[in-house]
């Protein structure tokens, strides 16, 4: 956490990529009470360290539960996923990601729960690689992107699985802007303080009111995260996700 000129920093750093597990969310959560604690109004601008921003879920930690086929345990499970990313999207406040490479599933999502995102020139990629590997994806976060991105493409990137390089993320509005890898934390900067702190408070109404029918949409159907739960259980999404789980080990 650092404070900057009118913005404060929150750089993820639970694990070398980000992958997100209970300590992930944890630590994203401790970091979130922290900035409404302690710096009330600034924006907030989101990144991480290295070559990837998050990986998304852990797979080491997830699959195990998948395959234990508890319904109980699953949803306790994806309150607390789902409850931290909406914390992000909903932030009463200017929120930047300052992307700094690899943005997957979970983590694209958390990138697009912000309202503008930055990202680096370079080699990184770009998914939301949830059904390739045996994972639905929920109806909370699918108009979590749809906010952001559009139907066509979210549609886009929910059922095809397909990696994009960061013009491809660009031309389907994951990134607002590029800039060299350097120039990235001044340009997220930059974007953060488009909104003095006088007017945060207007920002902040016009925010919930931008969202409001998207939470409005996801608290009307419960039942499609609860299907998605079911669905991630089922003996062919179990064999897909160790499949999944073989070859990152083999890639590791």
């Amino acid at each position: 956490m650092e404070r900057s000129e009118g913005a404060v920093i929150v750089t993820m750093r639970s694990n070398p990529v980000n992958r997100m597990n209970p300590e992930f969310f944890a630590d994203l959560h401790a970091a979130f009470d922290e900035v409404e604690r302690d710096h009330p109004a600034l924006p907030v601008v989101l990144t991480a360290e290295g070559k990837t921003f998050s990986a998304g879920l852990d797979f080491e930690d997830v699959f195990p539960r998948f395959a234990r086929n508890d319904m109980a345990e699953l949803e306790a499970w994806f309150e607390r996923f789902r409850g931290s990313l909406l914390r992000v999207f909903a932030l009463p406040r200017r929120t930047v990601a300052a992307i700094n490479g690899n943005t997957f599933a979970g983590g694209l999502i958390l990138a697009v729960a912000c309202d503008v995102r930055v990202g680096a020139e370079g080699r990184a990629r770009f998914a939301i690689n949830e059904v390739p590997v045996g994972i639905p994806m929920p109806w909370t976060y699918i108009e979590m992107v749809r906010y952001a991105l559009g139907t066509p493409a979210t549609a886009e990137m929910t059922l095809s699985g397909q990696l994009y390089d960061v013009a491809g993320a660009q031309r389907l509005g994951v990134l607002h802007r590029v800039v060299a890898p350097e120039q990235l934390l001044a340009a997220a900067l930059e974007e953060a303080r488009r909104i003095g702190v006088d007017s945060a408070t207007a920002y902040a109404a016009s925010k919930q009111a931008l969202q409001q029918p998207t939470m409005a949409a996801i608290a009307g159907h419960p039942e499609l995260d609860r299907m998605a739960m079911q669905v991630v259980m089922a003996p062919d999404s179990v064999r897909a996700q160790a499949s999944a789980l073989a070859a990152l080990k083999r890639r590791d």
